[in-house]
């Protein structure tokens, strides 16, 4: 008899312990938090009507969030009920193909010190050759010496897509460093800006920088004047080419220059924190001197496998060349998601503290325009990860997207300034226990009690031997 007692005393401790378990980690309920719930408040100013609206999202929204992933992320209406929302990474826009010409660089002579802008200038064509003849007074024209001032370019026709030149220079005038300028004319009168740029080469601690090629603007034009500032001796043009393409988007891009806030004790390195969740992929170093050239490696730091994953390993350089200055331009890379960057001098001056300069495409919210305007973003509630992100998982359906397209233009939406909501303390869990974890050592206690009392009442109960 107590052998049967002891039996279902086990039986009844396990099914009891299953059923406390289960509840206790059984995943959250659907309950979406109040938007006074969630650390920071943004309102959403819409332009115009729409059944659907999209916004960028700003810095103080990803130094807001909790979650690297931006799953603690709302947007409510004025009667405080949340709608669909849906958070994407803009994709880099695709460049059009590219073609070059090669074209003549006609040379431009002219007294020293003679401003390029005041030359009236005209083309000569003869025996199968083309000259550049200069028509301003006769005091420019016969003046003697005259050196290098300026190229013209003709096109042959006025072109509207027109996206860069590259140039080409005797090696051996090296060093070089010299802005370009380079206008643009329809009838070699009046002339208007189209780009500038620094080109170069030169070699510095062993590295070889060059850079050939200046962007130009999105202006028809016909003709093309080159023209510098603080060249070397026997300077001049030995190839040209154009290139044209269609017009591309522009990339809307965020950045951000940050000083050190530390050292790494394990390897030196400089540490950066951005205080937020912006998707990097432009890094780029600010020296603080003139005529520096470090090889440096940057670190993105990755909350999920808690270690430093290397973005980019390169030469950084800030030079400077009879009043020319040429500075590195930001490197491209993979997205990377992370708060904590690092960044280790591996050649050159190793104690001179260098600035971290970050890019970023801005992530886009599409949102549905339930209910009445204004809507209000919010971000920033701890607790949602341990509820299992309800935002994301009831309102943020991946489709929706695509599902909105053939619904009619989406209205644009940005946002106003930050306010607090629940303030600063939303950013960090709870520390009281939830209800599930009351409610598993209540049972556990209770279990206890209940196995005790069992036992003891067993323990009391006369033994009843065989034939009694």
């Amino acid at each position: 008899m107590r052998d049967r007692a002891y039996s279902m005393l086990v039986i009844a401790l396990a099914a009891f312990l299953a059923t406390i378990t289960a509840v206790a980690a059984t995943p959250a309920d659907d309950q979406v938090p109040a938007a006074e719930d969630y650390a920071y408040g943004w309102p959403i100013k819409a332009e115009k009507a729409a059944d659907f609206y999209e916004l960028e999202l700003s810095l103080d929204v990803y130094r807001s969030v909790t979650d690297p992933r931006l799953r603690d992320i709302g947007v409510y209406n004025p009667r405080g009920e949340p709608v669909p929302r849906l958070i994407s990474p803009q994709a880099e826009p695709e460049t059009a193909p590219e073609k070059s010409i090669e074209i003549a660089a006609l040379p431009v002579y002219a007294p020293p010190n003679t401003p390029v802008g005041e030359l009236r200038l005209a083309l000569e064509r003869s025996d199968g050759a083309t000259t550049v003849r200069i028509e301003s007074d006769a005091s420019v024209v016969d003046a003697e010496p005259k050196i290098l001032v300026a190229y013209i370019a003709d096109l042959g026709k006025p072109a509207d897509d027109l996206r860069a030149v590259e140039l080409e220079w005797p090696r051996e005038i090296e060093p070089l460093i010299t802005q370009l300028t380079v206008e643009g004319s329809l009838d070699l009168g009046e002339w208007f800006a189209l780009g500038s740029g620094t080109i170069a080469g030169l070699s510095q601690d062993d590295a070889n920088i060059e850079r050939h090629r200046v962007a130009l603007g999105e202006r028809a034009a016909r003709y093309l004047r080159l023209s510098w500032r603080g060249v070397p001796e026997g300077w001049r043009i030995t190839r040209l080419l154009v290139y044209q393409s269609q017009a591309a988007p522009q990339a809307v891009r965020g950045w951000l220059t940050l000083s050190p806030t530390g050292r790494d004790k394990a390897d030196g390195g400089y540490l950066y924190d951005t205080g937020g969740w912006a998707s990097i992929d432009r890094v780029a170093l600010a020296l603080p001197e003139d005529n520096s050239l470090v090889r440096a490696s940057i670190y993105s730091w990755d909350p999920v496998a808690k270690r430093w994953q290397r973005v980019h390993n390169g030469l950084f350089y800030h030079l400077r060349r009879d009043g020319n200055a040429l500075a590195s331009e930001p490197v491209a890379h993979s997205p990377q998601r992370s708060a904590r960057w690092k960044v280790i001098v591996e050649r050159g001056a190793a104690e001179l503290q260098v600035g971290l300069t970050l890019g970023w495409r801005p992530d886009r919210l599409l949102f549905i325009a339930q209910g009445e305007s204004p809507w209000r973003l919010v971000a920033g509630n701890a607790d949602d990860a341990r509820n299992d992100f309800p935002q994301e998982r009831r309102f943020s359906d991946p489709e929706m997207r695509k599902l909105l397209e053939d619904a009619g233009p989406v209205g644009a939406a940005t946002l106003g300034d930050r306010v607090e909501l629940g303030g600063p303390m939303r950013l960090e869990p709870a520390r009281s226990p939830s209800w599930r974890r009351w409610m598993l050592w209540l049972g556990l206690v209770a279990g206890v009690m209940l196995v005790g009392g069992m036992a003891w009442r067993l323990m009391r109960q006369p033994v009843k031997h065989p034939g009694q």
